[in-house]
C-alpha cells in the first residue's frame, strides 16, 4: 500500500513538472473585456470590502467593472472578483513561480507573461485555460512583453529586440541594439518605444524597423504617456520631455527635478508628483496654477486621474482625493500600514499594505 501511494506521488510530481504548472485560470467566453481609458470613482468613496491574504498581489489588470486579472508575488494568476475580494474559480501557478508582468491581448482571450527572475516568457489562453507556449529568455528588460497587431509579441533583452509569433512562440526576427535596452513601452497597436542604456528614446514599428531616436537622458524609472499625437516622457535629465509621436522631434522641455510621476490632462495641462510628496498642476507654457504639499511624504505609487479628481497614494498608507482644478483635498482614506500596492479597478481602487491587508474603495 505504501509503495502504491509513493508511486502515485511520484506520478503526480512528474506530471506537474512536465506540464510546468499547477491548476488553471479561465475566463468564461461570455465575459467581455472592457478596456477603460478613464477611471470613474466616486468623489468620496466608501470601503466596500477588506481582506487579508497570505500571498500579496503583485499587479492586476481590470477586465470589467467586477473582475480583474491579478497575479501574486508567488506567481499565482487568478480572476479577482471586485465585489467581494474573493478568487473567481480556480487559479494557475506556473512551476517557475514569480511572474514579473502580464500583457493581455485586445479581447482578453490570451495573455503573455514574463518572468525576469526565472528567465522565461510564455503565452496562456484565458478562454480555454491552457498554456499556449513558453520560451527561455535571458536578460529580459522591464516593460514585459508587448502585443502588436494582436499577432506578434515583442520582447526586449539587454542587447536585443525579439519578435515572436503570438500563436506558437516561434522567433520571427531579432535586432541587435548596440546601446543596450532597459525598458519597453507600448505606443499603439503597431508601434513601440524602447529606452536605451544611453538614455535615448527609440521608436520601432511592428517589424522591428527603427523609425526615430531621440537622446533625452531617460532611465528605467522614466514614464511615458501618449496624448493627442505627442509623447510625454520623463524624468530625464530633470526634465519632462514632449515629443512628436511620428517624428520624435522635441516640442517642449519642462522642468521636472526630483520628479516621481505625471499625468496628462485635457486642455494641455499636466499634474506632476514629486519625490518629496508635493503635487503641482502646470500648463505646457510652464505656468503652475497650484502646488500642494499634504505633509504625507513619499508617494507610494502612480496616482489615478478620474474626471476632475486625483487619487493620490502615499507610502505611509494614506490615499487622498484632490480636486485637480484647485489642488484642494476633498477626501482622505483611513490610515493603513506602509503601502505596497495601489490600483484602479472597476469603479474604485484597491489598496494593499505591508501586512498583506487589501481594501477596496468604491
Amino acid at each position: 500500500m505504501k509503495i502504491q501511494i509513493f508511486r502515485l506521488l511520484i506520478f503526480i510530481l512528474v506530471s506537474i513538472f512536465i506540464l510546468n504548472c499547477y491548476g488553471t485560470v479561465q475566463l468564461d467566453n461570455d465575459v467581455k473585456f472592457l478596456r477603460q481609458k478613464k477611471s470613474i470613482i466616486p468623489v468620496e468613496p466608501s470601503l466596500k470590502w477588506q481582506r487579508k491574504t497570505r500571498d500579496p498581489i503583485q499587479d492586476l489588470i481590470p477586465l470589467n467593472d467586477s473582475l480583474a486579472l491579478a497575479w501574486t508575488h508567488r506567481g499565482t494568476v487568478m480572476i479577482l472578483n471586485l465585489n467581494d475580494g474573493k478568487k473567481e474559480g480556480s487559479a494557475w501557478t506556473p512551476s517557475m513561480g514569480h511572474i514579473t508582468s502580464i500583457t493581455v491581448n485586445r479581447d482578453a482571450d490570451w495573455f503573455v507573461y514574463v518572468s525576469m527572475k526565472n528567465r522565461q516568457a510564455g503565452a496562456y489562453n484565458l478562454r480555454s485555460g491552457k498554456q499556449i507556449w513558453k520560451n527561455r529568455m535571458d536578460h529580459l528588460v522591464r516593460g514585459g512583453a508587448l502585443i502588436l497587431t494582436d499577432t506578434v509579441v515583442v520582447m526586449g533583452t539587454r542587447r536585443e529586440l525579439k519578435l515572436y509569433n503570438a500563436l506558437d512562440g516561434e522567433l520571427i526576427k531579432e535586432n541587435h541594439n548596440r546601446f543596450g535596452i532597459t525598458k519597453l513601452f507600448a505606443a499603439g497597436r503597431d508601434r513601440f518605444l524602447a529606452v536605451t542604456d544611453a538614455g535615448d528614446l527609440q521608436c520601432y514599428d511592428h517589424q522591428l524597423s527603427q523609425l526615430w531616436t531621440q537622446p533625452i537622458g531617460l532611465n528605467s524609472e522614466s514614464k511615458t504617456d501618449i496624448h493627442q499625437g505627442r509623447i510625454f516622457t520623463g524624468p530625464g535629465r530633470d526634465t519632462l520631455w514632449v515629443l512628436d509621436e511620428k517624428t520624435g522631434n522635441i516640442h517642449l522641455e519642462l522642468p521636472f527635478r526630483n520628479g516621481f510621476d505625471f499625468e496628462t490632462l485635457e486642455n494641455d495641462e499636466l499634474v506632476l508628483a514629486y519625490q518629496d510628496g508635493r503635487v503641482s498642476k502646470m500648463n505646457l507654457d510652464g505656468d503652475r496654477s497650484w502646488t500642494a504639499d499634504f505633509g504625507l511624504g513619499l508617494p507610494g505609487a502612480s496616482f489615478i486621474h478620474a474626471g476632475d479628481h486625483l487619487f493620490l497614494p502615499y507610502a505611509r498608507g494614506v490615499a487622498l482625493n484632490v480636486d485637480s482644478r484647485t489642488g484642494k483635498e476633498i477626501w482622505r482614506s483611513e490610515h493603513l500600514r506602509r503601502l505596497t500596492g495601489f490600483w484602479s479597478a472597476g469603479s474604485g481602487f484597491l489598496i494593499q499594505d505591508v501586512k498583506y491587508q487589501m481594501r477596496f474603495y468604491q
